[in-house]
């Protein structure tokens, strides 16, 4: 299998990733009431879109937890969206139309786009198979020592540890809709804390200039200083793609008090994060966990920095923790 895409298997004819892309829509078919609950479908970037005559009988936490899916986002009262990585929605889709017998159908969908309604988006942090291989070789060490299970109880035990800090590891917030009129209401006491590509490799990652501290260690982290200084609820998002990141800033608006954010490689590159960022306008805070003043010339440049009130390098992930703090010092918590 294809640690990128997880569609690849074990030959090169593609009879293996035949059967996994159909499982995957299968699952997601079961999740949303079964192939006769279905109306129409369509595909827009990496979500796929579903109809259904039936509402109700969506299953969203079975949808969450169906393989190779990152998060949803209903649209209008019959429809959803499904988040993939790149790379995938396409086969997937192309199963559904098979499974189904209906074709993809982009008019239905872009009338239900056209209508505005409150609707909740849950993305998943996205995973790494080098992360994956460094958890497998923990379970390891750890079943010698008598500690623990497999790495399904691991990834368990991570959202049990995430769901009791207050947060979650998956970024769950009210997408609200547009209104010139007025802007919405700001929540109260939320933190988001974004991470951009390769911090969820933290441990494994260059340890002698990022640390030995573990991704799991950096968002338990977050949740205990979100708690220590009075914010209600933290979130941890991270993803390697640029899109992924720019849309967690924009669905932040009107749900979240302020931000935390490591761009990681996009702090030197990205103009379209620092576009999302001064258009939301919210509090926000810049860490990098390495001092990249002092590092290669390309990482003296940040355009995130023009969006931020402060700037925080080089103190490991306990910078996550100061900027926690500062930023709600800085909302007058």
């Amino acid at each position: 299998m294809s640690a990128e895409t997880g569609l690849l298997t074990r030959d090169s004819k593609g009879k293996g990733r035949d059967v996994d892309r159909e499982q995957i829509a299968r699952e997601v078919l079961a999740a949303v009431g079964g192939k006769e609950n279905v109306v129409a479908n369509d595909i827009c970037m990496t979500r796929l879109r579903i109809l259904t005559e039936d509402p109700t009988l969506v299953d969203t936490d079975k949808l969450s937890s169906a393989r190779g899916v990152l998060g949803f986002v209903r649209r209008g009262t019959n429809g959803i969206e499904v988040v993939f990585s790149p790379g995938k929605v396409e086969a997937v889709h192309e199963a559904i139309v098979r499974l189904t017998g209906i074709e993809g159908d982009e008019d239905v969908f872009a009338e239900i786009g056209s209508k505005p309604t409150a609707n909740k988006i849950h993305v998943h942090i996205s995973q790494n198979p080098l992360l994956d291989a460094a958890r497998i070789q923990s379970d390891r060490e750890a079943e010698e020592s008598g500690s623990t299970g497999s790495v399904e109880d691991l990834v368990s035990l991570l959202d049990t540890i995430a769901d009791n800090d207050s947060g979650s590891e998956r970024l769950d917030f009210e997408d609200e809709p547009a209104d010139e009129q007025s802007a919405p209401q700001a929540s109260s006491g939320r933190v988001l804390v974004i991470n951009g590509p390769n911090i969820n490799l933290l441990g494994i990652r260059e340890p002698d200039i990022y640390g030995a501290d573990s991704y799991r260690a950096l968002l338990k982290l977050c949740h205990d200083a979100a708690e220590e200084a009075g914010f209600i609820e933290c979130t941890c998002f991270q993803s390697n793609h640029e899109g992924d990141l720019i849309d967690a800033i924009q669905d932040a608006y009107g749900s979240y008090d302020g931000i935390v954010f490591n761009p990681g490689a996009y702090t030197h590159t990205s103009i379209a994060i620092l576009d999302a960022a001064k258009a939301v306008g919210l509090p926000m805070v810049e860490v990098h966990i390495s001092k990249v003043d002092e590092r290669e010339d390309f990482r003296q440049v940040s355009y995130i920095r023009a969006a931020c009130f402060e700037t925080i390098a080089g103190l490991g992930i306990e910078g996550y923790r100061k900027a926690i703090h500062d930023l709600a010092e800085h909302l007058g918590m």
